[in-house]
């Protein structure tokens, strides 16, 4: 069986001091989100010096990449060179290749240079025998992965850094390295073995050369200095903890936001409530982390709201001024209304009491609020609003706005009294349960477009996202054979039990001139989604689960086949695309996976978590946790559309231990970090600097993880 030995050196960090104001809040997020971006190694055509194999630019950092290593070139005249002493002559070959070509048009017609194809990585092959070096990075900041084959020695790693002043070691344990008064730091290496951390450090071998050492481990069994994991934490008390929805903002605020009938969860005084109504009680919580360096992780929001019995948030968006937009479900009729709210009460027959908020009905209603987490205490709910009827329970799932502010929610419901408009392309419950699409704003207590969307059979509505030109993109399942239908569908027909639909509508449209696009997208089997987003380029993201094994993929799917069971889908569609399915692919192994988050980087990689039974899911050689720990686990990975075959896997990973754990949500930067969250019920790996290292107890504790690109 292969087994590799990862070295990462995680982190370099041009750190330059400069004494001068902060920048205006415009120009830091402008900043931010630059620094956000992949580096984007150039190949040397004839632009630059023979020695120059690629050339990547990081802000004022030149980082080229020669025979012997990478060059870095500092503010001013700073530059080093990391050299790999006795290295072998290696073999360079570029990895990921960009869409974006660079042309060249300086002074003379034979100094032109057209068509430079650039990448996102760079592997240096068998730099020592059985060793491999991948250089990648964003924008101020390179990194680099040593991958050891069986028997490799990790020992023979020796850095020179030519052109440094000094190393140092800090007392957290990471390199400094200073030049021409410029520092570049080099994070700590973390080390583990399956969910066991083992000890690893740099040391100083002379004034100029570092190397690593590793403690004792188990030689028998992979051992990881993780290329990926750069923060982990349980979120939890003693009680019942999930994290349910992440979103990453400009400015590097990562919002979670998940259910907790614990007592004992932390807060930060200030917030909406500090705990939960009453001990019985499940509750929302909401938290803001700073990803930011400064940051460092930390908590800077840490609160909570919800009624007397069971409250649950399912999806989240986040607005310009930091405002949460949250929806999800609701068993309180007493959960706090505040605003022009559409339906100020809980949707319930007479024997419900609103003043205890004891639902006797055993009714489920949707709930839509708005809070601002920079205001103090209670004032902070700036909006609440029940979504839902009397008939039936009724599932917010999914939540997006549009640039003018107005909130669109879709989900579920079984109620034939859903508060629908006079616009509507669907004004009555067709089958045992629709999906529905509401918009409205907080200025108007009546909604602007509200409809159910379905068949005569079971419709789950799970997805939203509102493009640029106001057209809403809906994601749906199905068992409906006469699902409305509209537009040049993919795929006219129910092709299984259950199918994925994906429909567009506009508001702005009337009746059934607002459906202007549905298809149906499956197999002979079932296929259901659970997860939608949005990439770079206008595409739709779906991912969920698929029975069939003959569920559409392309002929550059990382993975053509169903490896068995159920298998998660990832699928990259366009309705506006003659072709419609630009790529697609099964994830999984023998047993079963669905995937709940997906998401994209810059480049339109594409990002999944969510759960996995099988002990033969296809990781990658710089999986974190490349072997089943056995129950119900996690899984994560990045797909790297249109590259075929397993190299389509830029990761894919286990990330738990042997209990019942699922990735629920994830956000995703443009550089390609993943902030990926749900439950566990123990067994994962944490990181030193966790907010909470250890098992809360209970039934399962929320967890946040963080993978480096």
């Amino acid at each position: 069986m292969h087994r590799s030995l990862v070295l990462p050196s995680l982190l370099a960090v041009l750190a330059v001091c400069l004494d001068a104001a902060p920048p205006a809040p415009s120009l830091a997020v402008g900043r931010a989100a630059l620094e956000g971006l992949p580096l984007r190694f150039e190949a040397n055509q004839g632009q630059w010096s023979p020695e120059v194999r690629y050339l990547a630019r990081g802000g004022s950092v030149k980082v080229a990449l020669t025979d012997r290593g990478p060059s870095l070139r500092l503010p001013g005249t700073g530059r080093v060179d990391m050299v790999l002493e006795g290295a072998r002559q290696p073999r360079i070959e570029p990895l990921e290749p960009f869409a974006a070509r660079t042309d060249y048009f300086i002074g003379e017609r034979s100094n032109w240079h057209t068509g430079v194809a650039s990448f996102a990585r760079v592997r240096y092959a068998q730099v020592y025998r059985g060793i491999d070096a991948i250089y990648y990075g964003n924008q101020g900041r390179l990194e680099y992965d040593f991958l050891l084959a069986p028997g490799a020695d990790a020992s023979a790693i020796r850095m020179r850094f030519r052109g440094a002043d000094r190393l140092r070691i800090t007392p957290d344990g990471d390199l400094e390295v200073e030049a021409g008064g410029s520092t570049i730091v080099e994070k700590r290496p973390a080390v583990r073995q399956g969910d066991v951390a083992i000890a690893g450090r740099y040391v100083l071998l002379a004034r100029d050369v570092a190397a690593f050492r590793v403690g004792r481990y188990d030689r028998s069994r992979a051992l990881v200095i993780d290329p990926l994991l750069v923060y982990s934490t349980y979120l939890g008390g003693t009680g019942n903890d999930t994290v349910t929805a992440v979103q990453l903002t400009s400015r590097g605020l990562l919002y979670v936001t998940g259910s907790t009938n614990s007592s004992n969860m932390p807060y930060i005084n200030g917030a909406y409530s500090n705990g939960i109504v009453i001990p019985t009680a499940t509750n929302v919580f909401l938290a803001i982390l700073d990803t930011t360096a400064a940051g460092g992780y930390q908590p800077t929001y840490f609160g909570y709201i919800g009624g007397f019995y069971t409250d649950t948030p399912l999806a989240m968006v986040i607005d310009a001024t930091g405002d949460a937009y949250i929806t999800g479900t609701t068993t309180s009729t007493n959960f706090p209304m505040i605003g022009n709210s559409i339906l100020p009460t809980f949707p319930v027959a007479s024997t419900s009491s609103a003043l205890t908020g004891v639902n006797t009905t055993g009714l489920t209603q949707t709930f839509v609020l708005e809070l601002n987490p920079a205001l103090y205490g209670e004032v902070s709910l700036l909006y609440s609003t029940f979504l839902g009827g009397t008939l039936g329970n009724t599932y917010g799932y999914a939540i997006d706005l549009d640039r003018a502010g107005n909130i669109y929610v879709v989900g579920t419901t079984l109620t034939g009294d859903f508060p629908v408009t006079g616009n509507c392309y669907q004004n009555t419950l067709w089958g045992g349960q629709d999906a529905f699409l509401t918009e409205f704003n907080t200025v108007s207590s009546t909604p602007i477009y509200s409809t159910y969307l379905g068949g005569e059979m079971d419709d789950d509505g799970r997805g939203v996202a509102v493009a640029a030109n106001g057209l809403v993109y809906m994601a749906a399942s199905t068992g409906s054979t006469e699902f409305p239908m509209a537009g040049y569908s993919y795929q006219g027909n129910l092709a299984g039990g259950y199918d994925v639909v994906l429909a567009v509508l506009d508001p702005n449209q009337f009746g059934t001139e607002s459906l202007i696009y549905a298809t149906y997208l499956g197999g002979s089997g079932s296929d259901e989604v659970r997860g939608m987003a949005v990439d770079a380029s206008g595409n739709v993201l779906l991912t969920g689960y698929t029975l069939s094994t003959d569920f559409p993929v392309t002929a550059d799917a990382a993975q053509p086949a169903n490896g068995g069971d159920a298998d998660i889908f990832v699928a990259v569609v366009n309705p506006f695309n003659p072709q419609f399915l630009l790529y697609s692919t099964y994830l999984g192994g023998s047993d079963a996976e669905v995937g709940y988050g997906i998401g994209a980087d810059a480049e339109n990689n594409v990002y999944v978590t969510g759960y996995t039974l099988s002990s033969d899911l296809p990781t990658t050689p710089n999986a974190p946790l490349p072997t089943y720990p056995g129950g119900v686990d996690i899984v994560a990975a990045k797909v790297i559309p249109h590259v075929p075959g397993r190299s389509g896997f830029g990761y894919l990973t286990y990330f738990g231990g042997a209990s019942i754990s699922s990735g629920q949500a994830l956000a995703v930067a443009p550089d390609g970090t993943l902030y990926f969250a749900g439950f566990t019920g123990g067994g994962i790996t944490t990181t030193s600097d966790a907010a909470q290292g250890a098992y809360g107890g209970g039934v399962t504790d929320g967890f946040l993880a963080v993978f480096a690109p």
